[in-house]
């Protein structure tokens, strides 16, 4: 009877533990929500879902079950799921500004958004994340609504987490939390801001000062010549479509070439070609897209032959869509190899690979990638890639 007793008591803490998971408020109204909020004083903790997402399936298998998890949710937090594609899910995606899946978002019982995640969360840091929804020196929201209140150490921290949740709103803030430092670089935060999530300068005066200050920042340990080069046409191109610069609806592309002529010169031929062909494909006017793209494998010279190498990669795909990529591809071909470049000649044969991968064309990919593997010059890390790809077209 005893060990009867013993395996019943075992069986009853396997299936306990088997049966950890947040309790999700079965189909209630969203008004519901926060009344039940409101009386038990607690965060709403909204998991914003889609039926086809996958990392929201895996939020449901992996994470919701794990013990410490749901522990802490069920005891913390009032949570509900809804489907932002059925009934109230499109009125509260709306509203809380879910654009992307799984939103993880935490309400306060007045139905004010506090602090949110983004995709799918291992356990250890869901758990934390659910820990700063609760401290209200950590809350995202919190801190945006005083952000310009924040020392540069706080607003730093600040800019990582709104770079990570693609807050629109980031671009006003950081700006006009720089226009009210009298020197934008005056500490190691202020440069990290600058280098890493500041979408834009306040005046074009900053613009000069960052654009004089390569020794400046490159003394703080933590970024190359390159890093600073690589912000700097970020940093122009930004600011040239401000509304320091652009004075009306329609894009001033002469003032967009100014700028970039001053302050970029040796890359304002590629930078401002790419930029157009960008912006034209977008808005749907390819006949000027083509215009600009050709400018850029024309004139091989002015471009550079890698930053030739990375437009093809990124436009490819769209250039298959118009059934123009054989074309391209053929004008690319014939742009010769400085041999400056030697060590990269490499990259038009990968360019390739990559498009054709994007664009599902299997047979082509093989072929450009067993050329590559057969090839000495092409590096080894290179190689490992494409073997990697190979197998998995084999696997599949």
């Amino acid at each position: 009877m005893r060990k009867r007793l013993l395996a019943a008591c075992l069986l009853l803490v396997t299936f306990s533990v088997n049966a950890a998971e947040i309790k999700f408020l079965e189909n209630p109204t969203w008004t519901s929500v926060l009344e039940k909020a409101k009386k038990e004083n607690k965060i709403i903790f909204l998991d914003a879902y889609a039926t086809w997402c996958g990392p929201c399936k895996q939020m449901d298998a992996e994470t919701y079950t794990n013990q410490a998890v749901a522990d802490f949710y069920n005891a913390n937090f009032i949570n509900v799921k809804y489907d932002m594609e059925k009934g109230e899910g499109a009125m509260l995606a709306d509203r809380y500004y879910v654009s992307a899946y799984p939103n993880l978002i935490f309400i306060s019982p007045d139905g004010v958004m506090l602090h949110k995640g983004i995709g799918f969360v291992a356990a250890d840091e869901f758990l934390a994340l659910a820990k700063e929804a609760k401290n209200p020196e950590a809350q995202y929201y919190t801190l945006k609504k005083n952000a310009l209140k924040l020392n540069n150490a706080q607003f730093l921290n600040f800019a990582k987490q709104a770079v990570e949740l693609q807050d629109e709103d980031f671009g006003y803030i950081s700006k006009d939390f720089l226009a009210a430092k009298p020197d934008i670089l005056g500490d190691s935060d202020l440069v990290d801001l600058i280098m890493n999530y500041a979408f834009v300068l306040p005046k074009e005066k900053d613009l000069t000062y960052f654009s004089t200050s390569k020794n400046k920042i490159i003394k703080v340990g933590k970024y190359s010549e390159d890093d600073f080069e690589e912000r700097l046409v970020s940093l122009a191109i930004q600011f040239a479509l401000s509304e320091e610069v652009q004075v009306t609806e329609e894009i001033d592309f002469e003032a967009v070439k100014s700028i970039l002529d001053k302050y970029v010169p040796k890359s304002s031929f590629f930078v401002f070609n790419y930029f157009k062909t960008q912006y034209f494909l977008e808005n749907k006017e390819t006949d000027q897209a083509l215009t600009a793209f050709n400018e850029i494998l024309d004139n091989p010279d002015k471009a550079g032959y890698q930053q030739i190498c990375n437009a093809m990669m990124a436009f490819g795909p769209i250039l298959f869509e118009e059934g123009k990529l054989d074309t391209y591809l053929d004008k690319f071909n014939a742009i010769p190899v400085a041999a400056k470049e030697k060590e990269v000649a490499y990259l038009k044969d990968f360019v390739k690979a990559i498009i054709y991968i994007k664009t599902k064309q299997t047979d082509k990919f093989k072929g450009i990638a067993n050329t590559m593997l057969a090839d000495a010059n092409t590096p080894e890390e290179i190689k490992k890639d494409l073997r990697a790809a190979l197998q998995n077209m084999g696997a599949n």
